[in-house]
C-alpha cells in the first residue's frame, strides 16, 4: 500500500501573511491591572479591560452591537462550539465597565473574552470562514482524552462537517471529527471521559493539538479550521448556565 507523507507543524513554515508577525512592530507598553482601553472590531469601538495581564472585551457589549441581529442562544451556542470561555468580572471590574459605558447600571455580571476570541466569534457570524492556506499534504497532530487516541487531522479532506478527515495513528482508519472522539485505543493510564454526544459540535472542545505548547501560527490555523462548518447547536441553554448569562437580559 502506498504511503502518503503528511507534513506536520514541525515540517512547514507558515507562509500566509495572516500568520506572519510584523518584526518592525514596536513592543507594547506593559498592561496594568484593570486598565481600560478600546478595541475596534468591524468598525465598532468595544471597551476593553485588562484582566490577569490580558486585554479582554465585554461580550455583552459585542452582543448588543455587532451581533445584535442574533439571539442569546445563537451566540452562546456558537461561543461554546468554538471553545471560547468567558472570564467573570469582579464587582470592582464591573463598576469600571459601567462607568466606561460598556454595561448598564442595572447589570450584575459580565463575561469577558480576549480580543482574539472576540474576532473569532464575530467572524463566525459576520465574516467568511474560508479555510486557512495550508499545503495540501499538511496535517494537524491531534489527540483526545475521551479515552485516549491520537491522529492526523487533514484539512484538505475536511470538506464537510461529516468528512472523514482524521486518520488514527494506531489503526490507520479514517473518521469524521465527531466520530473520532468516540474512537479510542486502550492504554494503561487512560481515563475515560464521556463526550457530549448530544452536541454535534462537541469535538471542537474535546479534540486538541498534541503539542502542549504550539506556536501561535499553528493555533490560529487550528482555530480557523475548527470554525469551518460550524452552525452552532440548537440545544437551548439556560441563562444561568455560565458567567456570560447577563448577556441574555441585555439582549432583551
Amino acid at each position: 500500500m502506498e504511503k502518503t507523507h503528511l507534513q506536520s507543524s514541525a515540517d512547514i513554515l507558515m507562509s500566509s501573511s495572516s500568520y506572519q508577525r510584523d518584526a518592525l512592530t514596536p513592543p507594547r507598553p506593559p498592561l496594568k491591572p484593570n486598565q481600560v482601553g478600546q478595541v475596534v472590531l468591524y468598525g465598532v469601538p468595544i471597551v476593553s479591560l485588562v484582566i490577569d495581564e490580558r486585554e479582554r472585551l465585554c461580550l455583552a457589549q459585542i452582543s448588543n452591537t455587532l451581533l445584535k441581529n442574533y439571539s442569546y442562544n445563537e451566540i452562546h451556542n456558537r461561543r461554546v462550539a468554538l471553545g471560547i470561555t468567558c472570564v467573570q468580572c469582579t464587582p470592582v471590574q464591573l463598576e469600571i465597565l459601567r462607568r466606561a459605558g460598556a454595561m448598564p447600571i442595572s447589570s450584575r455580571r459580565c463575561g469577558m473574552i480576549t480580543k482574539r476570541e472576540a474576532e473569532r466569534l464575530c467572524k463566525s457570524f459576520l465574516g467568511e470562514n474560508s479555510p486557512p492556506k495550508l499545503p495540501d499534504n499538511f496535517a494537524f497532530d491531534v489527540t483526545h482524552e475521551c479515552a485516549w487516541c491520537r491522529g492526523n487531522f487533514i484539512p484538505a479532506r475536511y470538506n464537510s462537517s461529516r468528512a472523514k478527515c482524521i486518520k488514527c495513528s494506531f489503526c490507520n482508519m479514517y473518521f469524521s471529527p465527531n466520530k473520532f472522539i468516540f474512537h479510542s485505543h486502550r492504554t494503561p493510564d487512560a481515563k475515560y471521559t464521556q463526550p457530549d454526544a448530544a452536541n454535534f459540535n462537541s469535538w471542537r472542545r474535546h479534540l486538541k493539538l498534541s503539542d502542549k505548547v504550539p506556536a501561535d501560527e499553528l493555533v490560529y490555523a487550528w482555530e480557523d479550521v475548527k470554525a469551518m462548518f460550524n452552525g452552532g447547536s440548537r440545544k437551548r441553554a439556560l441563562p444561568s448556565s455560565g458567567p456570560c448569562s447577563s448577556m441574555a437580559a441585555m439582549k432583551g
